[in-house]
């Protein structure tokens, strides 16, 4: 059973590259198989919880858990998707949580950073001055680049270090980076727990395997070391320059940003944090302006938000859109820690989503509903949603006492218990219901069956409830697989052709050409094609221009479903990008101020005008174009069925989701 047939080619080629690992015989797993992984691993939490085997009851919960996410009503994380079952996931279990925050003070929160990257896992900082040093002076940095090749042994998976002192008595250090995550995480708090007053340091990579190699367990393409080489060299300019000083919190964003681009094509996800009232507040929001032409294309990286803990003035949020508008209408963002630390009291930051009210060292726990596929039936929507969350509070049973991370974030899970029991297909649920009068209250009764379910799982289990159980993330890879609206998005309209980021050497591209989709390379991307999949939401409402039904959604009314969301759903933060244009930001200042109690943190993007193509903007392309429904259907009537049998995909992830500001990885 695929159930391939019941989705859009889209939802089953983005499956397969995304989610569906590959298998001992060479081929990649269908649909059911990874769903089936996934009930094993969920069956493995709650018996390792529970310290016994599931009787009948529990393994019927399961079956139903089952059919929603064959169905794809319903799923856990995509990490979990992709990893869950899996020995990495039973070894490494923060694999299974698709972001994090930390403050970032120490060495040890440097390797913690770098290690919740090599997993996949996106991470929220706050970058803080007071520990964290260059040099003890500037030295020679050496580097030492590997030549394994494909096919050769692996290396040592360990780190070596041992310092030297030649005849002329110059001071060496020497850095043997080995081949392995952890040992990639470790070295960089090498780098930084290294006081000695060295003349040279020798960077070693020797042992790195070659890129290309798939790496066993996780299933992605190594990098090999060019990117990590790369990073370590600028991060020890950064140092040099910092010799015999502490760093700067814009020294520490840079350090985390060159750590985020060892990943490679898999695209890291980060959101800094500083509070507004900090010295270096100012530096910190220019810090992306043009940074592709000042050499800071590490910058990229992150996204950049501030942090208000108190109401701030109209003045002041005045000035931040400016400076907003002056760096392309985007960033940086800005946080309410004031009614953050209402809903949650542990809160510290959030992730690069900002769906989540997080502690210092403490994760994102995700799963999600499509409410767009329960429109005639709010019973089994409520029924739907305490399965998932009674699945959603299993996974915070996990360990993460790994050998690696601090102790602490194991501990602050093991009180938290944090919950995000979300939701997709949001506007198809409210246009549905739209005019109704108990839309409020069918609200408040899903969020009560969040927590009904969690709270529920907790007390069987005997351990503490979650402290917060609902939110609302952005959902882009999942909507895709569910088809579905993103999240609490409108669509840009009603017929979309969307042009999807795909590996060049993916062996379902000749598949995809074969039958008819276009597929260009994707500019300033070497690596990387756009293939053009026509998307069609019937079932929203749209405003109707020149022909093309369009999404003419202003500001304010985007704010208002928002805060209807947080209101009556949300425990932690509705993660919504609300594009704008310039003239509404007074208006939109006046809603923050007015409704300051209610938002947390919303990010912002330019509008573009959606009747225009890429072309009439003067862009290259565009992630979503608005067609009419005679383009739509003329494209879509020359495509044929795609066969993924026997395909594989080498692809990880697409960087279009990280186009609003919310990157969700998998």
């Amino acid at each position: 059973m695929n159930n391939y047939q019941e989705f859009s080619t889209r939802a089953n080629v983005v499956t397969r590259r995304t989610y569906n690992r590959p298998k001992e015989d060479g081929t990649f797993e269908t649909w059911e198989e990874t769903v089936d992984r996934v009930i094993d691993h969920q069956q493995w939490l709650w018996e390792r919880a529970k310290g016994n085997t599931l009787d009948m009851s529990e393994i019927v919960e399961l079956g139903k858990l089952r059919t929603l996410m064959l169905e794809r009503k319903a799923t856990v994380s995509g990490r979990t998707l992709w990893l869950g079952g899996t020995n990495v996931a039973k070894t490494r279990e923060a694999s299974q949580f698709n972001c994090s925050f930390g403050r970032v003070e120490t060495v040890h929160d440097i390797v913690d950073a770098m290690w919740l990257l090599l997993q996949g896992c996106g991470v929220g900082f706050e970058p803080v001055v007071g520990t964290l040093n260059g040099f003890a002076k500037k030295l020679e940095v050496k580097t030492v680049r590997s030549t394994k090749a494909l096919g050769d042994a692996k290396g040592c998976p360990s780190n070596q270090s041992w310092r030297s002192v030649d005849d002329a008595g110059k001071k060496t250090y020497h850095l043997k980076i080995g081949d392995s995550a952890e040992a990639w995480a470790k070295s960089a708090g090498k780098l930084f727990a290294m006081k000695d007053a060295v003349d040279v340091l020798v960077l070693d990579f020797t042992e790195v395997r070659a890129a290309g190699e798939r790496l066993k367990g996780y299933g992605w393409i190594s990098s090999g070391d060019e990117t990590i080489s790369a990073a370590f060299n600028r991060i020890c300019d950064l140092m040099n320059d910092r010799a015999g000083q502490l760093l700067t919190r814009i020294d520490i964003l840079d350090v985390l940003n060159h750590l985020g681009t060892t990943l490679s094509s898999r695209r890291s996800a980060e959101i800094a944090l500083m509070p507004v009232s900090d010295p270096e507040v100012d530096n910190f929001i220019s810090a992306k302006k043009d940074f592709w032409l000042h050499g800071n294309e590490h910058r990229q990286q992150s996204n950049n938000s501030i942090v208000f803990h108190k109401k701030p003035t109209q003045w002041e949020l005045s000035y931040i859109f400016d400076k907003m508008v002056e760096a392309g209408g985007s960033e940086p963002g800005f946080i309410n820690a004031e009614s953050a630390k209402k809903r949650a009291p542990h809160f510290k930051g959030v992730n690069p989503c900002a769906e989540i009210l997080l502690g210092n060292k403490s994760f994102c726990n995700l799963v999600e509903v499509d409410w767009g596929k329960f429109l005639q039936d709010f019973g089994g929507l409520q029924e739907s949603i305490e399965i998932v969350a009674r699945a959603n509070y299993r996974q915070t049973c996990v360990n993460l006492d790994d050998g690696v991370l601090q102790r602490s974030w194991h501990e602050l899970n093991e009180f938290l218990r944090l919950c995000g029991v979300g939701a997709t297909g949001i506007v198809k649920f409210l246009d549905h219901h739209n005019g109704q009068s108990n839309v409020v209250t069918m609200l408040q009764a899903l969020r009560a069956s969040a927590k009904k379910g969690a709270n529920s799982m907790a007390d069987e289990l005997g351990l503490p409830r979650a402290k917060l159980v609902t939110t609302v993330k952005p959902s882009g890879t999942l909507s895709k697989i569910m088809d579905t609206t993103e999240g609490v998005h409108k669509p840009l309209g009603k017929y979309i052709f969307n042009n999807v980021t795909f590996s060049k050497h993916d062996e379902i591209i000749p598949t995809l050409v074969a039958s008819g989709y276009k597929v260009i390379d994707k500019p300033f991307e070497s690596d990387s094609v756009l293939v053009t999949f026509p998307v069609a939401y019937e079932d929203v409402k749209f405003d109707v221009v020149d022909g093309k039904h369009v999404n003419l959604e202003t500001a304010i009314s985007q704010l208002d479903r928002y805060k209807l969301m947080m209101d009556h759903y949300v425990d932690h933060n509705c993660s919504v990008t609300i594009s704008y244009d310039p003239s509404e930001v007074p208006v939109i200042i006046e809603w923050i101020l007015e409704n300051w109690e209610t938002y947390v943190g919303v990010s912002f993007i330019y509008r573009n005008d959606p009747t225009k193509t890429a072309a009439d903007l003067g862009y290259a392309y565009l992630p979503q174009e608005v067609v009419s429904e005679e383009a739509y259907r003329a494209y879509a009537n020359t495509l044929m069925p795609v066969d993924l049998t026997n395909l594989a995909s080498t692809d990880d992830l697409t960087d279009e989701e990280c186009l609003t500001g919310a990157c969700p990885i998998r």
